[in-house]
């Protein structure tokens, strides 16, 4: 039983261990002639963050630095999305072998925490991205049909005009409500192509102002815009006008 339980310790001992990387980087101050030799350092230790940060994380990142009383107590970097490298000790600076070379060497880690922390924050980020564009596809797949709520005016053949809107949901579903005329009701889909789509009303209210089963027709001229056609049942075109996409 010791056995066991030794071996369980020493399994989850190295479960819960740091994850760390030593990386050495090296750059020329000839080529950073703008800067100052303090800031060609900072330039080097900043490629050696990255480096090891990318290493284990896979990601470039950004960093910052911890001090106090003028004095480095950790430096960090940060993930733009939250992963986080600490640094042990000092970085350690030294000439290379070529005039002009920096090299900074630094001993980088991340605990199980911060790895664990970075799983959960990435999965999470995942999903968003994922769900965001499955919403933007959507919006788009909406924009090119008939989906939306329209509104405009439509002629009589008899004279004068009448608003109308018309409702339709990506699942199908339509109605149709003549506000002016108090009367509306359902839209029974016949036929449909990318730019056309022809429904049978059925009126649910206002049967005794308007007639019902009339045929509509509408066509997309642009995502925006379409032309509304109504027929009555002997095919005769009653009303005409132009709707417009709401939302």
């Amino acid at each position: 039983m010791r056995y066991f339980l030794t071996l369980g310790i020493f399994f989850l001992t190295l479960s819960l261990a740091d994850k760390s990387v030593v990386k050495t980087v090296t750059i020329n101050q000839m080529q950073y002639a703008q800067k100052t030799f303090l800031q060609a350092k900072e330039i080097a230790l900043q490629e050696a963050k990255n480096a090891a940060a990318k290493e284990i994380y896979g990601e470039v990142v950004i960093s910052e630095t911890v001090m106090a009383n003028g004095k480095i107590l950790d430096d960090v970097v940060r993930e733009q999305s939250s992963g986080i490298v600490r640094i042990k000790g000092e970085p350690k600076f030294r000439n290379g072998e070529s005039f002009g070379d920096i090299v900074v060497t630094i001993e980088a880690y991340a605990t199980d925490e911060d790895l664990q922390n970075r799983s959960v924050l990435k999965a999470n980020t995942e999903r968003e991205e994922s769900e965001s564009s499955g919403a933007i596809k959507k919006i788009e797949q909406i924009k090119r049909g008939f989906y939306g709520i329209w509104s405009g005016f439509a002629m009589r053949g008899s004279g004068g005009s009448g608003d109308i809107m018309i409702k339709i949901t990506d699942s199908g579903e339509a109605t149709i409500n003549y506000d002016s005329l108090h009367c509306g009701g359902e839209l029974i889909i016949q036929e449909k192509t990318a730019d056309l789509v022809k429904f049978k009303e059925k009126l649910t209210y206002g049967a005794d102002k308007c007639v019902d089963k009339h045929s509509i027709t509408l066509k997309k001229l642009s995502n925006t815009q379409m032309l509304f056609m109504q027929f009555d049942k002997d095919e005769t075109e009653v009303s005409k006008g132009t709707l417009y996409r709401e939302e």
